[in-house]
């Protein structure tokens, strides 16, 4: 059954302009642990104070896109523009004016452009807010139609003063957020200003990095899906799998869990694959003797985790896995014991990376520190949220800051150094909230040593289930 929220409802008259009236709201809502409406009109208002008058600042959403013939892929919003508004609908634009717009005699500093909704668009596409619950439950000043947007832009009458703002162009924009994005640069011509871009998005990457508690909650969901779905692999794992048996196991824990998406395409790379940072196709079967490098996360509110996890196909790391294991875990402890309040951002890197290379010349696998560079070719860390590689809004840590720590060895077929350490690649990644007592692992409930690993994988999972080959 559908439970519909029982809000304050809007109507809509015939030229599209909502105004304010009791009743029900007829957008269903199905999740009970969203983001407070409330959240985002903060968020809003502390943006429009930071722009100052006489500005005016327009975000767009992002397009929807086209998988093939009559197929779209999943939609997602831009996620500057989900942190302002929280609605989740294609074919949206968010317009800020602090100093006030004044719109058929009602004046207001934000004014959200969405969908209409009609029967015709239910029966197709499933439920649209329309502009007046989108008042209702996004709790914006105004919600109007998209197809206003050219009318409201003609009806803006803009001081000398005024500087314009635009937080970013969507690629290869398509749809109603393409028409939107054409009148906008139209407009802008005729008045002879040039938009600014960088300043908008500097503010609002400075916004997004500090996570408020109620978004730690929802990292922390997108997190435990995400270690469920770990720890189910590595029960399920056996030799002659497919790799994407394994996603199949870990993306079905993310699902019963909530997640309503991936946080980014599945990594699960076994043997030579384990090497390969960015691997996606996962179709090899995965050998007794292999290492497999799994990183894999869930994206639960919009919220996505980003975990990996390198543990052996046969269920026991052969001594050269387990040297590389243990070196890259050293490094990823070294890092995570620098996340506290007032360190750089890139503190965790310089110390995962000196244990690296001088675990690296310990097991002689490289001859100068320098060469540790060919085995560890990545950053360690990067701050997580809306994007699995969030906002990048200060260097300096703070509390509620979320990064990874991940450090890794990736030695392939063919390096100069013993063949026994080929084909071993390893990567431990854990999502790290730097609080006032230090730093908290959120993902620890996926085990990472190596007794804990093994043990783990000796209990039943649920990934025996009969594959087509």
């Amino acid at each position: 059954m559908l439970k519909h929220l029982c809000l304050a409802s809007l109507l809509v008259g015939s030229a599209g302009f909502a105004f304010v009236q009791q009743g029900q709201v007829k957008y269903p809502v199905f999740e009970a642990d969203n983001l407070p409406a409330s959240l985002y009109a903060r968020r809003r208002d502390s943006i429009k104070q930071q722009l100052g008058p006489n500005t005016l600042a327009i975000l767009f959403t992002n397009p929807e896109r086209n998988r093939s013939n009559d197929t779209d892929y999943r939609f997602r919003p831009d996620s500057n523009f989900r942190y302002l508004t929280g609605f989740e609908e294609p074919d949206s634009a968010l317009l800020l004016a602090p100093s006030g717009v004044e719109y058929r005699g009602k004046k207001v500093t934000e004014i959200l452009f969405v969908n209409t909704s009609d029967a015709m668009s239910e029966t197709w596409l499933g439920y649209r807010m329309g502009p007046a619950d989108a008042m209702t439950l996004q709790q914006v000043e105004l919600a109007l139609p998209n197809s206003k947007f050219q009318e409201v832009l003609k009806s803006i009458v803009l001081a000398p003063s005024t500087s314009l703002m635009l937080a970013s162009a969507p690629a290869d924009p398509s749809g109603p957020v393409a028409q939107m994005l054409k009148q906008w640069n139209e407009w802008v011509a005729g008045t002879g200003k040039s938009p600014a871009t960088a300043r908008l998005g500097t503010m609002l990457s400075k916004m997004r990095v500090k996570k408020s508690p109620e978004e730690v909650v929802l990292l922390q969901k997108a997190v435990d899906a995400t270690v469920a779905g770990h720890r189910e692999a590595m029960k399920s794992l056996e030799p002659g799998m497919r790799e994407f048996e394994i996603q199949a196991v870990v993306e079905y824990a993310f699902t019963r869990m909530g997640c309503e998406a991936v946080g980014y395409n599945s990594i699960v790379g076994s043997g030579p694959n384990s090497c390969i940072l960015h691997y996606e196709a996962n179709r090899r079967q995965a050998k007794a003797g292999d290492i497999l490098c799994m990183d894999v996360a869930g994206e639960y509110h919009g919220y996505s985790a980003d975990v990996t996890r390198s543990f052996p196909v046969s269920g026991k790391f052969t001594p050269a896995q387990r040297d590389v294991y243990e070196l890259v875990l050293a490094a990823q402890e070294a890092g995570i014991r620098e996340c506290v309040i007032g360190k750089p951002f890139g503190a965790a890197d310089a110390a995962a990376r000196k244990i690296v290379a001088d675990g690296l010349l310990k097991l002689g696998i490289t001859k100068t520190a320098d060469e540790s560079r060919r085995y560890f070719m990545h950053g360690t860390s990067h701050y997580i949220g809306l994007d699995v590689h969030d906002a990048h809004g200060d260097n300096t840590l703070q509390e509620n800051y979320a990064l990874t720590v991940e450090p890794g060895i990736y030695i392939k077929a063919g390096s100069p150094c013993d063949p026994k350490w080929w084909n071993i690649g390893v990567r431990i990644e854990d999502d790290i909230l730097v609080t006032k007592s230090g730093p908290v692992n959120m993902s620890a409930g996926v085990p990472r040593r190596v007794d804990e690993v093994e043990a783990l994988m000796r209990e039943k999972g649920i990934g025996n289930i009969p594959v087509g080959k």
